[in-house]
């Protein structure tokens, strides 16, 4: 009964953006860099505090739309980026964080985003309160993160590694919230994994030698089985199914459970995909690339510029 509410719930939000629709597109990525665009293929707004792709306190690292704007988070060791845009013109600093920022995703009814060891939550997208901050030992990084609506009920996944300086290694860790004001469960030592998505009440991420699990409620995990000389780099959510890029060949499924080898590739790292509408990727060099029947790729027209992370879709209220 569960996951039939889920499918519901799925398609109502697949609607939203179908062909036709109004709606933006923002990305971000090193350098601060900031664009926007109505239909995916083209682009405007270009904005940067750099022109440099350098990992310093001026990358952007994601974006997500909710509560009628767009959060974009970002930073370095020193300095931490927490911006609010309704237009993509025009952009505000919602608050002086220390230290990178590096993944948010909105769901629920709020925002929750991982500052290093820490949480922060947002209901308002206008300011942002401090949550609970895991306890180990090193420097630990959050890097991606997913949320959504599982058999354990709502749920935000984020995954990020730590540099344990005395035995001198990294290590990876996968941790689960409710709604960013405590844990509800943390894992350390993980599988090394370097991207999430949800969809179909599943969460999937996704690594090298072939990486590929699902999970669903975020904790116990299930691995699939794919070529183990594949590095599997990103994965999304078309609305009706996961897709895979990083390897020679992309990977599939409609539920997160039975999985599909295609026959080619994909010449990007797949950033954001609705069936009937269009799918997104980057390469390095600030390039983007679109598809509208998902087996063609071509790359579009942008200025010049530092390389792109993330890109959300949203109808902000203006």
């Amino acid at each position: 009964m569960r996951r039939a509410f889920v499918a519901i719930l799925l398609a109502l939000t697949i609607h939203d953006v179908r062909a036709g629709d109004t709606g933006l597109f923002v990305a971000v990525g090193y350098g601060g860099r900031r664009l926007t665009s109505r239909d995916g293929a083209t682009w405007e707004n270009d904005q940067r505090w750099s022109d440099e792709a350098k990992d310093n306190d001026d990358v952007l690292f994601n974006v997500a739309f909710g509560a009628g704007r767009f959060i974009a988070v970002g930073g370095g060791a020193q300095t931490g980026h927490i911006l609010a845009t309704r237009d993509g013109r025009e952009w505000k600093s919602l608050q002086d964080v220390k230290g990178r920022v590096a993944t948010v995703a909105f769901g629920h009814g709020r925002f929750v985003a991982g500052h290093d060891a820490e949480l922060l939550y947002s209901t308002s997208g206008d300011k942002f309160n401090y949550g609970p901050r895991l306890d180990w030992k090193g420097s630990v990084h959050a890097r991606r993160s997913a949320c959504g609506d599982t058999e354990a009920g709502f749920r935000f996944v984020i995954i990020g590694d730590v540099d344990l300086w005395v035995d001198k290694k990294r290590v990876s860790w996968r941790g689960v919230t409710g709604d960013g004001t405590r844990w509800e469960g943390t894992a350390l030592d993980t599988p090394a994994v370097r991207d999430i998505a949800y969809g179909a009440g599943h969460f999937v991420v996704v690594g090298p030698r072939g990486l590929l699990e699902s999970s669903h409620d975020g904790q116990a995990w299930e691995r699939h089985e794919t070529d183990s000389g594949e590095d599997l780099s990103h994965v999304v959510w078309t609305g009706t199914r996961f897709l895979v890029s990083g390897g020679q060949a992309a990977w599939t499924s409609p539920d997160a459970l039975l999985w599909t080898k295609e026959r080619r590739g994909i010449p990007c790292s797949i950033a954001w995909a609705r069936e009937g509408f269009v799918g997104l990727g980057f390469s390095w060099g600030g390039n983007i690339h679109l598809t509208r029947d998902f087996v063609e790729w071509r790359k579009v027209s942008v200025p010049a510029g530092p390389s792109l992370n993330a890109v959300a879709f949203g109808q902000p209220s203006l």
